[in-house]
């Protein structure tokens, strides 16, 4: 995030442990994380907490999905979907064989307007195939995107 943050991007970080924000506030700007879990994540929470309520890009990673159940899962979906803006870009990294990965997604954004636009075995855009131990899937929002120079986004530290 602060590779982000330098090249003028409005990045923010939420976290619903104390320990782990913690951690980020030990190396960067405080006015950057919040103390929140995704399940906060509608638009007058945020607007509340000082941050944008809507984002170009928000990016769940560090195996998070694989500690929601299911119905957090579809929730998750659900608010990050109403946070995009139009043609918004939702990125998620999860382990592809337990609880979260990409047949659970498949089925919450089912209940969306988010579309799957890639599926990647890695970070670095391998192919993905059914036998791939991670993956990284890239759902885009309804509309076309009008994204300034530097797209803002909210990134899921858990």
């Amino acid at each position: 995030m602060n590779g982000l943050r330098a090249r003028g991007h409005a990045a923010f970080g939420i976290d619903p442990t104390p320990e782990v924000l913690g951690v980020a506030l030990d190396y960067f700007d405080s006015d950057w994380f919040r103390e929140l879990g995704v399940e906060g994540l509608a638009p007058e929470r945020l607007a509340g907490l000082g941050i944008p309520d809507t984002y170009d890009v928000i990016l769940i990673t560090g195996n998070v999905p694989a500690f929601f159940s299911g119905e957090a899962l579809r929730q998750a979906f659900a608010q990050v979907s109403a946070l995009l803006k139009p043609g918004g870009i939702f990125v998620m990294g999860t382990s592809s064989h337990s609880r979260g990965g990409p047949q659970d997604q498949d089925e919450a954004v089912g209940r969306t307007a988010l579309g799957l636009m890639h599926r990647f075995s890695d970070w670095h855009l391998g192919q993905y195939s059914r036998d791939s131990a991670w993956s990284v899937s890239v759902y885009a929002a309804l509309g076309e995107s009008s994204w300034p120079e530097t797209p803002d986004g909210i990134f899921i530290l858990t």
